[in-house]
């Protein structure tokens, strides 16, 4: 065997625009929306089981003790909003890490090991590829 195809963190960072901004904040609004939407929906939910505690239950409701979901629900709203102010303070034409994918390299006999594990990343624009870089 001459070569052997392995895998290697590829790193995609975004260069901000005012549109891929919007794009984000709209996305994390409707997010948001959809928590409140199950928030709601829980809490009614939980309520209406409260009205009724006092007979015996049938069988166990899958909202007894869901105090901790509904928490976990706030929280994430929460933290969601406060994404939305990191969108809202960073700077057109800033570059962020977005996301890490996992890509394969080909190493053949004689390659230096860590230059071909080196990091690579990938540069996009408005959804564009503008960059790839090695290293």
């Amino acid at each position: 065997m001459d070569s052997i195809e392995i895998k290697r963190p590829i790193v995609v960072k975004i260069i901000m625009t005012l549109e891929f901004k919007e794009q984000l904040i709209n996305e994390t609004v409707n997010t948001i929306n959809q928590i409140s939407e199950n928030i709601k929906h829980i809490e009614t939910i939980h309520d209406s089981h409260a009205d009724t505690k006092n007979e015996e239950p049938q069988s166990k409701s899958p909202f007894q003790g869901g105090q901790m979901g509904l928490d976990q629900l706030k929280q994430l709203k929460q933290e969601l909003e406060w994404k939305i102010k990191e969108f809202e303070a960073v700077k057109e034409g800033a570059e962020l890490p977005f996301r890490v994918f996992e890509g394969s390299v080909q190493l053949k006999i004689g390659d230096n090991f860590l230059s071909k594990m080196a990091k690579a990343e990938v540069v996009v624009k408005n959804w564009k590829v503008v960059e790839i870089r090695e290293g």
